[in-house]
């Protein structure tokens, strides 16, 4: 079985609801959200699905980037390999774009990896989580609620309506206004149902005299996680915050790689690693994240680039098979309307769970016939 195919389709799906981070924005309510999805077919005739969701608040990455990238230099290098060949896969797409501190492109070369995997998973008869080794009986994954307002009516009004429906667990955008932190910490601790987890993600918005500030409050108030207070690239600054606080730390934007994570973990900077499949390059370099995990004795959390309801699942498929059943901060459905892509997905994610099935790969694929149509030139 070869690669005969690959297809990318760029979209653009309505925002319903307005996102906000200390580095940029996710987009607003009544605008549209980029998505490009890539269909790969191979010799048998099987088809594998996957996504890429480009944020240019988190990423360098455009629609037109992705989608060109994606056309004009993975898909080439790819076709007529051996599908099942996920080695080979990233070897040629690093040869393809050259060699840099950090994979280039990685939300392209994310979308394609997916595909793949959902291919392989398929021709193997199993479901991704199996595939990768773990068990079908793990189908639960744990949503995390992301709050996206930052004075305390707002956050009380976002949280009682998202507990209303079943959500135990929230993240809420540190450092977008720095003089109401501590009060957002303040209210999301009084008000999780126990057994919550309280989650601060600052998106690399403060100075180091800030994040000592703010992570000692957060540490007296019982925030569970400070997630990338400082710039990517300031690892001295992480250092000394490091030895200023006992809040748990980890970082996002500045672990693109297994090599960035294997350097945090080997300074003892970071609590736990945070999976963003989207961010790394796709499911084959999260797997050496894991593994760069396993053998710190680190434990995982999940997150996204508010991508869609493909890489949702496919992400929980990931996670669960190495026994991480939440809290997954996978929050595009606060934001995006996808519903006519799958519409299969209200019996999948309810409750702030998502439910997976026992179907060969990923579970889900969007509906192709709407795909064609609302794709975008």
């Amino acid at each position: 079985m070869h690669i005969e195919s690959v297809e990318v389709f760029p979209v653009r799906l309505p925002m319903i609801r307005s996102f906000s981070f200390a580095s940029g924005s996710a987009g607003k309510a009544g605008g549209t959200a980029p998505h490009i999805f890539v269909k790969v077919t191979d010799s048998e005739g099987r088809t594998g699905w996957g996504e890429g969701r480009p944020v240019t608040g988190w990423s360098y990455e455009t629609l037109e980037t992705v989608t060109e990238t994606l056309r004009r230099y993975l898909a080439p290098a790819v076709i007529g390999m051996p599908s099942h060949d996920r080695w080979d896969l990233h070897r040629r797409m690093q040869r393809t774009l050259g060699r840099a501190p950090s994979p280039g492109q990685p939300i392209a070369r994310a979308a394609l990896d997916m595909a793949i995997h959902d291919l392989c998973a398929k021709a193997a008869g199993m479901s991704l989580r199996s595939f990768l080794g773990g068990s079908d009986e793990r189908r639960v994954m744990d949503l995390s609620y992301t709050l996206t307002g930052h004075d305390r009516s707002s956050i009380l009004a976002e949280m009682g309506e998202a507990k209303e429906v079943g959500f135990r667990h929230f993240n809420f955008k540190a450092a977008v206004a720095p003089e109401t932190d501590v009060e957002a910490a303040e209210t999301v601790a009084a008000e999780i149902p126990a057994g919550g987890f309280v989650w601060a993600d600052a998106n690399q918005g403060f100075q180091l005299h800030e994040a000592r500030r703010v992570a000692r409050a957060f540490e007296s108030i019982g925030v569970d996680l400070l997630e990338q207070p400082l710039p990517a690239d300031q690892f001295g600054q992480m250092r000394a915050l490091r030895q200023q606080t006992a809040i748990p730390l980890a970082v996002d934007e500045a672990s693109v790689g297994a090599t960035d994570f294997f350097h945090y973990t080997a300074e003892g900077l970071v609590d736990y690693l945070v999976i963003k499949v989207t961010r790394s390059g796709g499911i084959w370099p999260t797997l050496q994240q894991i593994g760069v995990a396993a053998a710190a004795g680190l434990p995982l959390l999940v997150s996204g680039l508010t991508d869609g309801f493909l890489t949702k699942v496919a992400v929980a498929q990931v996670a669960l098979a190495f026994g991480f059943a939440g809290p997954a901060a996978l929050n595009g459905s606060q934001f995006t309307d996808e519903s006519a892509l799958f519409p299969q997905k209200a019996t999948m994610e309810r409750g702030g769970s998502v439910y997976l099935n026992d179907y060969p790969g990923v579970g889900v694929a969007p509906d192709e016939d709407v795909l064609r149509q609302i794709c975008v030139q």
